[in-house]
C-alpha cells in the first residue's frame, strides 16, 4: 500500500516537475531571444549611425565649400565693380603678376601668364585644429577665382578670350569661375590632404558697355535736335524755298508725351506763307526732318512698313534702315500733315528709331549697341550707289576716348593698331566722320602714290591697297564713301539696286509713307563728285547735324560737347558771338574740318600732295577751329568739383568764355571772364553732374520753345542755333513740357528713359570704354568637373 502510494506520489511529483520545468525552460528561451533582438536592433541601429556619420560630415562640408565657391564669386564681382567704376579698363588686368608659390600673394589679385586674373588662395577659416567627426566643422576652408575676358557672350556663342591689356578696351564679359576647397594648405602651404577643388561655380558678368538687346538702357531725357536722323538742321541755308522751320500754333501729345495727330501751323504748307521767316517764337518742323528705323529682319527686296517693321521686334544683324518723314501726308489731295507713328521717339517703335553717334565715331542703334551702321569696302569703286547700308556686329574701338595720346603720341602706335587690326571699327568700315553726310573716317588713295606705306601692312588688309594712309591728296587722287538717302522704295524693288542722292529735306516727299533706305556710295573721288543729296555749301551743317555730332568730340579733344544734343560749345569767327552748333569731329587720322578745301577741290588751293596728317592741319590756314575749347577737368573721386575758366585760341590769344553786358554769351579778355566751378559725373548732387555752374546756375544750352523754370517759352536766337545761358539746374523744360537735362557737358550720366528727338549722345569725355556696371541676370553652381570647367 505504502509503495503504491509513494509510486503514486513520485508519480505526480515527476509530473509536476517535469511541468514546472517546461515553463521555466521557456522563460529562459523568451529572455535569449529577447537578447538577441536588443543586440540586433543596436547593432543595426548602430551601423545606420555610424553610416549615416560619414555622409553628414561631407554633406556639411560640401555646404562649407560651395559658400567658399559663392564668397568667390562675390569678391570678383567687386573687383570688376571697382575696376569699373575707375573708368580705367587697364585695371581689368592688375600690374602684379602671378605666383602659385609665393605665399604673400594669397587673397590677391593677380595676372597669371595666359592673360587671365587669378586670386589663388583666400582663406574663409584658418583654424588649425584637425577636423573631428564630433564638430563636423572642416577646419581649413578656402576658395580660387579667376576671372577671362570676352568680346561675346561665352556662355552661349564662341567668344574670343581677351588676353592683353590693348585688347580690354573691347571687354564686354566677365567670365568668373570659383572653386571652394577643403583643407588645401592645413600648414601653411606645404602640405594638404586634397590639392582639387571640391566645388565649382561660375557667373558672366557683363560690361554695360556691351550692350546686347534688354541689357542697356540708354538714356534720352531732354534728347532732341542732334539725336535723331534727319537730312536738315535748324540753321538750313535751303529755309527761304524750303523751310526747315515754321511756327506751330498749337500741338497735342499722345499717351507718352509724343506729338501726334495732325501738325498744326500758322501757316499751312502750300499755303500763301508758306515759308515762314526765322523768327524766335517758332518750334521745330517736323515735315522737314526724317527719322532712320532698323528692320527688325534683314531684308533683300522691299516689303511693306509692317512687315519690315515688327513694332515688338529689335535691330539684328543685317538689318536694313528706313528713312520717313517725321510727318506725313494721309490724303495727297490735302496739305495737311500728321505725325509719323514709326517715328515717335518713346512709342511702339523707340527700339527701332532711337540712335547713337558713338564716341568712337560709329552709328549704332540704343536698343543695341552691339550692332553698328556698315558700309562697302573697298572694292566698290566708281560713281553710284554700293548698296544698302546695314547693321553688322561692331568692330574695335579705337580714338582718343580709348587712348589718351591717340593724336598726341608722335609714334601714333595706337592709329597704326587701328591700320593694322582687321576688326577695327575702321577697317571693316563702321568709323564715319561728319563731312556731308558722314563720309567714311578712311579714304582711299591711288596706290602709285601711297605705295611706300601701303607695303607695310599685311596684305589681307585694305591699308595695303592705300586705303587709310598717306594723306588726303590733290588732284583727285584720293576717294571717299559717304551714306546717302535713297530714292523712293516701291515694295517689291530690290534694296541693293535702289540709287541715292535724294533731297530728303523737300517737303513734297512728305505726301504718303513710301520709304526710303539709307544706302552707301561707292567709293569715289572728292565730294563734288559723289551724286549725295548735299551739296558743299548750303547743306554743310545740314549733313552734319543728323544723329547728334560728338562722336570723339569731347575733353580729349579739346571740345565742350552737350551729352543729349550733341553739339559743341562754339564761337564765330571773330569771337563776339558764342553758341552750341555742329562739333567738327575726326576719324581717325582723318579731320575732314581741316582738309575740306582738298576734298573740294577748291582752286585755291595748292596743287601738290598732302602726304603729312596732322590733327588739325594747315590745309585752311584762314579759318580757326571755332568748337576749340578747353577748362581744367574735375578728376576728383567723389565729385566734389573745382574752378576753372573755359578759353581757346583766337589769332594765337588766349581768349575765355563768359557773358557780356547783356547777358550775351561770347569770348572776352579772360581777365573780366567768369570762373566756373565745373563738376564731374561722380557728383553726388544728380543736377550737378557734368555741369559747369555760376552762383548755383548751370551753364544751359536752350533753343526757341523752351521753358526756363516754369516760365513761357524762350525766345532765343532768330538764326537757328542754340542759345547757351546761365539757369537754375534741372528746371528747363522743352516745348512739350518735357525735363531737360542739357546742362550735361562732356559726361556720361544716366539721366534716365524718355525723351524727345529719337536718341542719344554720350559725349566723348570719358577716356576708356567702360561705364557704371551691371550683370548678366544668371549664375550657374554644380558639382566640380574639371572637363567642363577647365580653363
Amino acid at each position: 500500500m505504502k509503495n503504491g502510494l509513494w509510486a503514486g506520489l513520485n508519480r505526480r511529483y515527476r509530473a509536476r516537475l517535469r511541468q514546472r520545468m517546461g515553463e521555466r525552460g521557456a522563460a529562459m528561451m523568451l529572455a535569449v531571444l529577447f537578447v538577441m533582438v536588443v543586440l540586433t536592433t543596436s547593432a543595426l541601429v548602430m551601423t545606420i549611425l555610424l553610416s549615416q556619420a560619414l555622409p553628414y560630415r561631407n554633406n556639411k562640408e560640401n555646404a562649407q565649400v560651395g559658400y567658399a565657391a559663392e564668397s568667390g564669386l562675390e569678391v570678383a564681382l567687386s573687383f570688376l565693380r571697382e575696376a569699373e567704376a575707375s573708368k580705367d579698363y587697364k585695371k581689368l588686368l592688375p600690374s602684379t603678376a602671378s605666383n602659385t608659390g609665393n605665399a604673400s600673394l594669397d587673397e590677391t589679385f593677380t595676372t597669371a601668364s595666359d592673360g587671365s586674373v587669378l586670386l589663388n588662395n583666400a582663406e574663409v577659416s584658418n583654424d588649425v585644429s584637425a577636423t573631428g567627426v564630433s564638430s563636423f566643422t572642416p577646419d581649413d576652408i578656402s576658395y580660387r577665382v579667376q576671372i577671362g575676358y570676352y568680346d561675346d557672350d561665352p556662355s552661349s556663342s564662341p567668344a574670343k578670350r581677351l588676353t592683353s591689356e590693348s585688347e580690354l578696351k573691347n571687354a564686354k564679359y566677365a567670365w568668373v569661375r570659383s572653386y571652394g576647397y577643403i583643407n588645401r594648405y592645413p600648414n601653411g602651404r606645404s602640405a594638404g590632404t586634397e590639392t582639387s577643388a571640391r566645388r565649382a561655380m561660375s557667373a558672366i558678368y557683363q560690361f554695360e558697355t556691351a550692350s546686347g538687346d534688354d541689357s542697356y538702357v540708354i538714356s534720352t531725357k531732354g534728347g532732341r535736335l542732334g539725336m535723331g536722323f534727319y537730312a536738315a538742321a535748324p540753321n538750313n541755308e535751303r529755309r527761304t524755298n524750303q523751310p526747315t522751320w515754321k511756327e506751330i500754333a498749337s500741338y497735342d501729345v499722345d499717351e507718352n508725351g509724343d506729338p501726334t495727330g495732325m501738325v498744326n501751323y500758322v501757316n499751312k504748307p502750300g499755303s500763301k506763307n508758306a515759308a515762314d521767316a526765322m523768327s524766335n517764337t517758332i518750334t521745330m518742323n517736323p515735315a522737314n526732318q526724317t527719322c532712320m528705323l532698323a528692320t527688325t529682319k534683314p531684308v533683300d527686296k522691299v516689303e511693306t512698313l509692317d512687315a519690315m517693321l515688327d513694332p515688338n521686334g529689335k535691330p539684328v544683324e543685317g538689318s536694313a534702315l528706313v528713312i520717313l518723314m517725321q510727318a506725313h501726308k494721309k490724303d495727297s489731295s490735302s496739305d495737311d500733315l500728321y505725325y509719323t507713328e514709326q517715328c515717335k521717339a518713346n512709342g511702339a517703335y523707340k527700339d527701332l528709331n532711337t540712335w547713337v553717334y558713338w564716341k568712337d565715331d560709329s552709328i549704332r542703334p540704343a536698343s543695341n549697341l552691339t550692332l553698328c551702321v556698315t558700309g562697302a569696302d573697298i572694292t566698290h569703286v566708281g560713281g553710284g550707289t554700293a548698296g544698302a547700308a546695314t547693321l553688322q556686329k561692331c568692330g574695335e574701338s579705337y580714338g582718343p576716348n580709348y587712348q589718351s595720346d591717340y593724336y598726341t603720341d608722335p609714334d601714333k602706335k595706337a592709329q597704326q593698331d587701328e591700320k593694322n587690326d582687321p576688326s577695327s571699327l575702321l577697317n571693316k568700315y563702321q568709323k564715319w566722320a561728319f563731312y556731308n553726310g558722314f563720309i567714311n573716317a578712311g579714304y582711299y588713295n591711288e596706290l602709285d602714290s601711297v605705295r611706300d606705306e601701303a607695303n607695310k601692312y599685311d596684305a589681307s588688309l585694305p591699308e595695303s591697297q592705300g586705303y587709310a594712309v598717306g594723306g588726303v591728296q590733290m588732284q583727285k587722287k584720293t576717294r571717299f564713301q559717304v551714306l546717302e538717302v535713297s530714292n523712293k522704295a516701291n515694295v517689291g524693288a530690290t534694296i541693293q539696286y535702289l540709287s541715292g542722292g535724294h533731297w530728303a529735306s523737300n517737303v513734297d516727299d512728305a505726301v504718303d509713307l513710301t520709304p526710303h533706305f539709307l544706302m552707301v556710295s561707292k567709293w569715289d573721288y572728292s565730294l563734288t563728285d559723289v551724286k549725295s543729296w548735299f551739296d558743299v555749301n548750303g547743306d554743310f551743317e545740314d549733313a552734319t547735324a543728323s544723329f547728334g555730332q560728338a562722336g570723339e568730340a569731347g575733353y580729349a579733344t579739346k571740345q565742350i560737347v552737350n551729352e543729349t544734343s550733341g553739339f559743341c560749345i562754339s564761337s564765330s569767327q571773330d569771337g563776339f558771338d558764342a553758341y552750341t552748333s555742329t562739333c567738327r569731329v575726326g576719324g581717325g587720322d582723318f579731320n575732314p574740318y581741316c582738309y575740306h578745301n582738298t576734298i573740294n577741290g577748291n582752286p585755291a588751293q595748292s596743287s601738290s600732295d598732302l602726304h603729312q596728317i596732322d590733327y588739325c592741319g594747315v590745309s585752311d590756314s584762314t579759318k580757326r577751329k571755332t568748337d576749340q575749347a578747353e577748362y581744367v577737368e574735375d578728376t576728383s573721386s567723389d565729385g566734389s568739383g573745382v574752378n576753372t575758366q573755359i578759353w581757346t585760341m583766337v589769332n594765337g590769344s588766349k581768349r575765355c568764355y563768359g557773358f557780356g553786358g547783356s547777358g550775351k554769351f561770347q569770348l572776352m579778355e579772360c581777365s573780366a571772364a567768369p570762373t566756373f566751378t565745373r563738376y564731374n559725373e561722380k557728383a553726388s548732387d544728380e543736377h550737378s553732374k557734368g555741369t559747369f555752374q555760376l552762383n548755383g546756375q548751370c551753364l544751359t544750352e536752350v533753343y526757341p520753345g523752351d521753358k526756363i523754370d516754369g516760365n513761357p517759352s524762350y525766345s532765343g536766337r532768330i538764326d537757328g542755333h542754340a542759345d547757351v545761358i546761365m539757369a537754375k539746374c534741372g528746371s528747363s523744360r522743352d516745348f512739350l513740357n518735357r525735363e531737360i537735362k542739357s546742362q550735361v557737358w562732356n559726361a556720361s550720366v544716366n539721366l534716365g528713359t524718355g525723351g524727345s528727338g529719337g536718341g542719344v549722345i554720350y559725349g566723348g569725355g570719358s577716356s576708356t570704354t567702360l561705364e557704371p556696371s551691371s550683370t548678366k541676370g544668371y549664375v550657374t553652381s554644380k558639382e566640380l568637373n574639371p572637363s567642363t570647367i577647365a580653363w
